[in-house]
């Protein structure tokens, strides 16, 4: 058993970090024992009280199949905190309680909060050819810029993210990491009076047989009543399949708190909304086969290698649709 100093608790098969505070970011004490538990092979579990909420980077971090929200209830017991479905510890971890079959916790089905908008959460992954003038940073900047009218306005590997936007900065510490791979975190300009929206998120790059791979997640917070930014999705896929760099671009569209911040409460489901493939994908699935497809498609990029792109709606059907247009995508060929 491997042990860090932030853990509380430490068994063979998890490590256990208690956060007794109202807001929990992705600290650089959270990414290191993440980190040291993924190389010792231990599940990483972190610990809050009911009424606190996590930050956009933790709540990705927390995504993963080893890694769980823990979420104490008022009095006695313990809840997931994205599902809500009550856990238990069974004395090495935390697991899914035997009651689960009764449904989610009452607390986490407690009242929604009257200011709920709505969560634009992009998933973008490029390839970039390795070359010596590589500067990343310019398709996170191009995201901000398209969805949220500005650029990022600080970044670092953990929060808060303290360093001002500098994408040859960022570029730099990629360079000196690499071949490994480096994570980092971007926010916006939150709590200035700049008329940005929140917006923030995280970037992963990493070195690939053909390139230079950036996995970026973005997210921005649109009030309620506002429709997504369809036409400005679509210019942004467009432009980077003309480019070649674009692999995937997924888009969804979730109720959620105005701050980029999350509750551990129902407030519900994000729906898929969007997704773009870039020339690569398409050439593979094949075109005529891809626009055959029951949602529409039409390409994007250049005309002789062109992308593709998809609007699902974001409606109550749009999970299904999305199944269905991925069945028929994996299932073609050229």
């Amino acid at each position: 058993m491997s042990t860090h100093p932030a853990v509380d608790i430490a068994t063979a098969k998890s490590a256990v970090v208690i956060q007794d505070r109202p807001l929990v970011p992705l600290s650089s004490w959270l990414t290191d024992a993440m980190a040291h538990c993924a190389d010792s092979g231990q599940a990483f579990q972190i610990l809050t009280p009911h009424d606190a909420r996590i930050t956009l980077p933790l709540r990705l971090a927390l995504g993963g199949p080893r890694t769980r929200w823990v979420v104490q209830e008022p009095d006695d017991g313990y809840f997931d905190g994205f599902t809500g479905f009550p856990l238990a510890w069974d004395g090495a971890e935390f697991v899914l309680a035997g009651k689960a079959k009764e449904g989610p916790s009452e607390t986490f089905l407690r009242e929604v909060p009257d200011e709920l908008g709505h969560h634009l959460i992009v998933g973008l992954r490029v390839v970039h050819e390795a070359t010596v003038g590589l500067e990343l940073g310019a398709v996170t900047e191009d995201l901000a810029r398209a969805l949220a009218g500005t650029a990022p306005r600080s970044w670092g590997t953990a929060e808060p993210a303290l360093s001002r936007w500098s994408p040859s900065e960022l570029t730099d510490l990629c360079r000196r990491r690499s071949p490994r791979s480096t994570s980092l975190v971007f926010m916006g300009p939150h709590g200035t009076t700049a008329a940005a929206p929140p917006f923030g998120g995280t970037a992963r790059v990493s070195r690939v047989t053909s390139g230079v791979k950036e996995t970026i997640t973005f997210a921005v917070a649109c009030p309620a009543g506002e429709e997504p930014p369809l036409d400005e999705l679509e210019a942004l896929a467009d432009r980077h399949a003309r480019t070649g760099i674009l692999r995937t671009l997924n888009v969804q569209w979730t109720p959620a708190l105005p701050d980029l911040t999350y509750p551990s409460r129902a407030i519900g489901v994000p729906s898929p909304l969007a997704l773009g493939i870039g020339p690569e994908g398409a050439a593979e699935t094949g075109i005529e086969h891809a626009l055959a497809a029951e949602v529409t498609g039409k390409k994007i990029g250049g005309s002789a290698a062109p992308g593709l792109w998809y609007v699902l709606a974001g409606d109550d059907a749009a999970w299904p649709r999305f199944r269905g247009l991925m069945d028929h995508l994996t299932g073609g060929g050229p």
